[in-house]
């Protein structure tokens, strides 16, 4: 792999709408490169609509679902017929007995990732990281070449205590983040560790899964970017 590739990260799902005709749902889902695609917005009507609405010609190689609540894969069957693989995180709540259900129904071939999984891709590889407890699981998506951390909802992140937390930003070399920092509301403590965890880094993109009152404070930090369903992210190496 060419490590000049750029990255281009279509956010096709959100709860915020960035661009005209696209329909905001609280969701998620976004497309890298016309080749891997991260959650399913939260139902096939809205994820059609927005596909359509952004001129998406979608035939993703794959498709992972970071968290199995239902409202990251909803438009899964919308999938039919162009994906046959899809990544989940290992989880042993009812949640995840769902999307299994369903993902059976629909005929996919599933993968479980219970620990640290890579993957090759056209734009080089992808690491994913399942973090959370024995019953509740959640997927990172790392891209060494690019320092790209992208998080579906970032709640399975606070089960990583405040320094493993710290230290696993800086292990990875992450750069820039895409998605959900896990606050689902604004607190002292939870807006001082978020700050101390992205103040360096090059690029920040909140999406879903980030507190409406946190992403609106977020946005006034010189490198943190206002981003939702429509917008177009393009990351360089």
């Amino acid at each position: 792999m060419n490590n000049n590739t750029e990255l281009t990260l279509r956010i096709i799902c959100d709860n915020e709408a960035r661009s005209p005709g696209v329909i905001p749902t609280n969701s998620l889902s976004i497309y890298i490169n016309d080749e891997i695609l991260i959650d399913a917005c939260s139902g096939p009507d809205e994820f059609t609509h927005n596909i359509r609405a952004l001129n998406i010609n979608l035939r993703p190689r794959l498709a992972i679902i970071t968290t199995p609540v239902n409202h990251h894969w909803g438009g899964l069957v919308a999938l039919r017929g162009i994906v046959n693989t899809v990544i989940i995180p290992t989880d042993n709540t009812w949640f995840g007995s769902e999307l299994r259900g369903k993902l059976e129904e629909l005929g996919f071939d599933v993968f479980e990732v219970g620990g640290n999984e890579r993957l090759r891709t056209g734009f080089g590889e992808l690491e994913l990281i399942r973090v959370g407890n024995k019953r509740v699981g959640e997927l990172l998506i790392y891209v060494p070449s690019h320092g790209l951390l992208i998080s579906g909802c970032g709640l399975g992140m606070w089960f990583i205590n405040d320094d493993e937390l710290l230290s696993f930003f800086k292990r990875l070399g992450i750069r820039y983040f895409v998605g959900g920092l896990g606050a689902s509301a604004v607190s002292e403590y939870q807006g001082s560790i978020i700050r101390g965890l992205i103040r360096n880094l090059r690029g920040v993109y909140p999406l879903h899964g980030t507190g409406p009152r946190l992403r609106r404070e977020l946005v006034s930090l010189r490198n943190v970017h206002d981003v939702g369903a429509g917008s177009v992210v393009r990351l360089g190496w």
